[in-house]
């Protein structure tokens, strides 16, 4: 059932067909395992490494198969938007504190779990492939292990969870979410209610031409519509307009764009809104005196005209302790925007002639640094608010984020849905935003709202001036905003059911006891719907297609339509004796219908 090139076997009862190997045949290991079964179809395994001496780990493959029967398609947290399955030439993904989570997930073609597998490290780096064996028409799963520096050790062990219950693929996902939460190393941070409000981000609108002039009308502006925190992004560090990374490390404000920070950060909060700031946390440009101070302490792969910091040096970590402080401390802000933290690569070694480093692992000195930076911001401010990109998702980013938002995807709409919906899968309840959204001014107003349709199921992130688009797209902002925050509590902390993974999905549900709100995302598509009974129910036509197709199964009851734009604005109203079965609903683009049940 086991075979093990040259260590000694599993304990019996371990996976079928697993085997255990040493890259470096030299090295000698013994490994076991004991199995818990949690749930019929639910194990996990404490597997446990020891080393024949205390030494600085070789890389150790781990592998097992499973058949490949009535499996459709994958899921990864950095998976993108490929789904497909795929074969030998598949690559390893890499995963740690600061980039993805190791967790994977196969489900079948109608999305109900078939093999979800994680990993209780989620410090350490390890590689996960999984790809199509043609010959035996199976899937290899592998987890490579000790694949970058490690300190020495005689043993190392962690828990593999495998998930084969016939559940939904989301369903799976949530468990391991709330798996990680249960462990004491990734408590997640508290989330305040206010990393539920709507943002208005300044970096599509303004990118680095910052002026508190133009910030001030826009936040003027925008809490008006509903926004209640400003993220000042990229540019207030410097006068450079080039976008580049040379000025970030020293983290002075640009006295040309900000005369009096304090008092620019004062009347921003008189508006009643929170304050966070940018900071690209790894770089430090070459043009900054920081550079000249820590060009021996960086890792060796520059990002154009900046370095990326390394944290293996305690000075490294509490310069940057000491950025944060201040910011929270002197500046009277309510939280930080920290970015590229995935940069924080498992690296070799660095020598400096000026400091020892303290720590072997890039990765568990990143872990470090921010258990340090918020045992500090927390002192200062209990409810500081922190946002972390995708990518640097995974449960340890929640011991430290309360906001994840979603990678970079400027006007896509399909990318910043599938983007935002596959934070959700793992996030339990910290807070999903939206990646910044924007359009052209010359756009219509229908389209423009299929930007906004696409985020619903996450915070909003606002980042369109007020003077570059027109009063027409300025009532439909201004509306979807109050359809949002009406909506919030079932759109944000309601059952989430995202259909059909293997498509990115096109029908996406949120319901509580009260109501529902589904959204379609795909031209004639049919939105299936959960049993209705007393609730009302919003159905989003988010097509250029001119109807909804929504199956409400058996149901007799009675119900009124109403039909609006993407303004808001009253079409039509249909009654209908028993509503049951497929029915099409005459909605237009970027419309919805409301469907309240009358007897």
């Amino acid at each position: 059932m086991v075979s093990v090139s040259s260590p000694p076997p599993f304990s019996p009862f371990f996976i079928p067909s697993a085997t255990i190997r040493s890259v470096d045949a030299e090295q000698e290991f013994t490994a076991s395992s004991v199995v818990k079964t949690c749930a019929p179809g639910l194990k996990e395994y404490d597997i446990r490494i020891q080393f024949a001496q205390r030494q600085a780990p070789s890389p150790i493959v781990l592998e097992w198969l499973i058949p490949l029967v009535d499996i459709a398609g994958k899921w990864h947290p950095t998976i993108g938007s490929d789904r497909s399955l795929s074969s030998g030439w598949v690559q390893t993904i890499n995963n740690y504190a600061t980039l993805g989570a190791p967790v994977y997930a196969l489900y079948s073609g109608s999305g109900e779990n078939r093999h979800t597998f994680a990993l209780s490290d989620a410090i350490n780096p390890v590689g996960i492939r999984v790809q199509v064996e043609e010959d035996v028409a199976a899937f290899k799963c592998t987890l490579v292990l000790f694949d970058a520096p490690w300190p020495e050790m005689d043993k190392y062990s962690f828990i593999l969870r495998i998930d084969e219950r016939a559940i939904a693929y989301n369903e799976a996902l949530a468990g391991v979410s709330d798996w990680w939460a249960g462990m004491d190393e990734y408590r997640p941070a508290p989330v305040p209610e206010a990393a539920y409000d709507p943002v208005y981000s300044s970096w599509y609108s303004f990118h680095q031409e910052l002026s508190e002039e133009g910030i001030e009308a826009n936040c003027a502006w925008s809490r008006d519509l509903g926004c209640r925190t400003l993220i000042l992004d990229d540019g207030w560090q410097t006068d450079d307009s080039n976008k580049g990374y040379a000025y970030c490390g020293d983290w002075e404000i640009a006295e040309s764009k900000f005369p009096d920070f304090t008092a620019h950060v004062a009347r921003i909060k008189a508006l009643d809104m929170r304050y966070l700031l940018w900071y690209s946390v790894p770089y430090v440009g070459n043009k900054s005196e920081a550079w000249q101070c820590f060009r021996d302490r960086v890792l060796p792969k520059p990002h154009r005209n900046a370095d990326c910091l390394d944290p293996r040096f305690p000075s490294v970590r509490g310069m940057l302790i000491d950025c944060y402080r201040r910011a929270i401390g002197e500046w009277g802000l309510d939280g930080l925007k920290l970015d590229f933290v995935d940069q924080f690569t498992a690296e070799v070694a660095v020598k400096s002639d000026s400091e020892e480093a303290d720590m072997v692992s890039v990765p568990a000195a990143t872990d470090r640094l921010f258990t340090d930076i918020m045992a500090e911001l927390r002192t200062l401010n209990p409810d500081v608010l922190i946002e972390f990109r995708q990518r640097y998702i995974g449960p340890a980013m929640r011991k430290y984020g309360n906001i994840f938002r979603a990678q970079d995807c400027p006007n896509d709409a399909l990318s910043n849905r599938v983007r935002t919906i596959d934070l959700r899968l793992l996030s339990g309840n910290t807070a999903v935003h939206s990646d910044m959204v924007m359009w052209n001014a010359g756009e219509s107003v229908e389209r423009a709202a299929l930007q906004l349709w696409a985020i619903l199921f996450s915070v909003p992130q606002i980042s369109v001036e007020k003077d570059a688009i027109g009063e027409a797209h300025q009532r439909m902002l201004a509306f979807y905003l109050r359809f949002w925050l009406e909506r919030k509590d079932l759109l944000m902390h309601g059952k989430l059911t995202p259909l059909n993974p293997l498509c990115l999905y096109p029908v996406v549900i949120a319901e509580n006891d009260t109501e529902l709100c589904a959204v379609v995302y795909q031209e004639d598509c049919i939105m299936t719907l959960p049993p209705l009974k007393e609730r009302s129910a919003t159905l989003v036509n988010a097509t250029e297609m001119g109807v909804i197709h929504a199956a409400f199964g058996n149901s007799t009851k009675n119900a009124k339509i109403t039909v609006y734009d993407c303004c808001g604005i009253l079409l039509s109203t249909r009654v209908m004796d028993g509503i049951s079965g497929i029915v099409t609903i005459v909605t237009p683009c970027s419309g919805y219908a409301k469907v309240t049940i009358t007897s």
